[in-house]
């Protein structure tokens, strides 16, 4: 198969990578990179302030790399407090940058989160969670709602790949692209965005693999008649979905 690559990199080219070793025609079209965010600065006070039973809840890869980098910068250490990563790939992070035994919800949603065993009972502890700009809202109030005191600190930006002359939805169409891989609703949502009205038809009728179950029903609002969730956003659940799709097309 051809499929469409847009997540950023450096998970897209490992992506592609193993597409390819598995005998699939991937095209790399990163279509999402990050920045610094608005409130980095603030993170080393904000770190400062938790202890024991405070959390730091990592919602993603990019929140990691941002925060451990500017802590590095300032010669400082991540506090010693509970942590909780969103997602496998973000425990991972976390690890590689000293910080063992985060707890990783089994559903990487905010709705996993929340119903972490540690975050029940929090009457009198912070919780700092790291994220981007934009994103849910269920965390903070929920855990408030058990007494935590909640803060965000907005450690990096997303910036989506423009295309103003409509070239690269032309380039997908030449290229034979028949399935699209996204892993996140933001990259959901601009890929839709990207074609235009007369492409439309022929980017809701590509096979589309997505991460989780909520990716998979914004896509269908969207009008994708044809998509799988591959239950995962890591480089081999998202080509056991394809080629699980393959398999059967063959059938």
């Amino acid at each position: 198969m051809t499929p469409l690559v847009v997540r950023p990199e450096p998970q897209n080219q490992a992506l592609c990578q193993a597409l390819a070793e598995a005998g699939h025609r991937p095209l790399a079209c990163p279509l999402l990179s990050f920045d610094e965010g608005a409130e980095l600065a603030l993170l080393p006070e904000q770190l400062a302030t938790l202890g024991q039973g405070d959390y730091v809840i990592a919602v993603s890869v990019p929140a990691v790399t941002f925060a451990d980098n500017a802590l590095k910068r300032l010669g400082l250490a991540w506090p010693a407090c509970g942590y909780v990563a969103v997602g496998e790939a973000t425990g991972r992070a976390l690890a590689a940058v000293g910080v063992a035994h985060a707890a990783v919800p089994e559903d990487p949603r905010s709705e996993g989160i929340i119903s972490l065993p540690g975050l029940q009972r929090l009457e009198g502890h912070r919780v700092l969670i790291l994220r981007g700009d934009g994103g849910r809202h269920l965390i903070a109030p929920t855990l408030a709602g058990r007494g935590a005191r909640v803060d965000y600190c907005e450690v990096y930006r997303r910036h989506y790949r423009p295309d103003p002359g409509g070239s690269l939805v032309k380039n997908w169409q030449s290229a034979g692209v028949d399935s699209i891989i996204v892993t996140s609703g933001g990259l959901l949502r601009h890929v839709f965005q990207l074609a235009s009205p007369h492409a439309k038809d022929w980017l809701l009728s590509r096979l589309l693999i997505v991460p989780s179950i909520r990716v998979a029903d914004s896509a269908r609002e969207l009008g994708f008649t044809r998509v799988i969730n591959a239950e995962a956003a890591s480089s081999q659940a998202l080509i056991a979905a394809l080629d699980e799709r393959k398999r059967n097309d063959r059938q």
